[in-house]
């Protein structure tokens, strides 16, 4: 069995053990070594995508959150003053 020209050309060889030697490698990996890479580099991918997203959806919450402070914080300041006016007014009438 052949490795492609490409990767022949990064000293990829198949050994007579029946492992794939690449040149960077001490030890040869079997099909099954192989696959597990493969499916790890698309975790990490599957991954690193939804903690974009995570981050994404946590600053959009900031954010809500931040109006949110600044609605309450006028209400607030909103209702203390409706009651000082009311009380106020209560004194005129009494």
């Amino acid at each position: 069995m052949e490795v492609p020209k490409a990767w022949a050309d990064y000293g990829a060889r198949w050994g007579d053990d029946g492992l794939l030697y690449l040149a960077e490698w001490r030890s040869g990996f079997n099909v099954h070594e192989l696959r597990a890479m493969f499916w790890r580099c698309q975790q990490v991918t599957s991954l690193e995508i939804d903690l974009k997203r995570a981050r994404h959806e946590r600053d959009e919450l900031e954010q809500r959150l931040i109006e949110a402070e600044k609605r309450a914080a006028f209400y607030r300041r909103s209702l203390i003053l409706e009651s000082r006016i009311g009380a106020m007014l209560a004194r005129i009438t009494a």
